[in-house]
């Protein structure tokens, strides 16, 4: 296992309760380009700023919670958008300058 695989499985685990990545048959769903681009880089932010996941998963399930369900929109782009929103809340959280 590679440590990119490591740092998702570690990621999953630590969401799974709360707001559980998207995945089709197994795999991760990515509808652009940007979903994709936010998890990586928050995986390694977190990991270098040393923010718990759990601190993440918190801001993530209120994200979701407040974005709320859309059936007209595809479940990807709703989830990575409170992704994006929990992505920022937790950096702001932590006292790092988004500017």
């Amino acid at each position: 296992m590679t440590a990119i695989e490591t740092q998702l499985a570690d990621v999953d685990r630590a969401l799974a309760g709360r707001a559980p990545l998207p995945r089709a048959n197994g795999e991760l769903v990515f509808e652009e380009p940007w979903q994709g681009r936010v998890l990586g880089m928050t995986v390694v932010a977190l990991e270098r700023a040393h923010i718990p996941w759990s601190e993440f998963a918190s801001h993530l399930a209120r994200a979701v919670e407040r974005h709320g369900y859309d059936p007209d929109e595809p479940a990807a782009a709703a989830y990575y958008a409170a992704w994006l929103e929990a992505f920022e809340a937790t950096l702001v959280g932590a006292g790092l300058d988004l500017r």
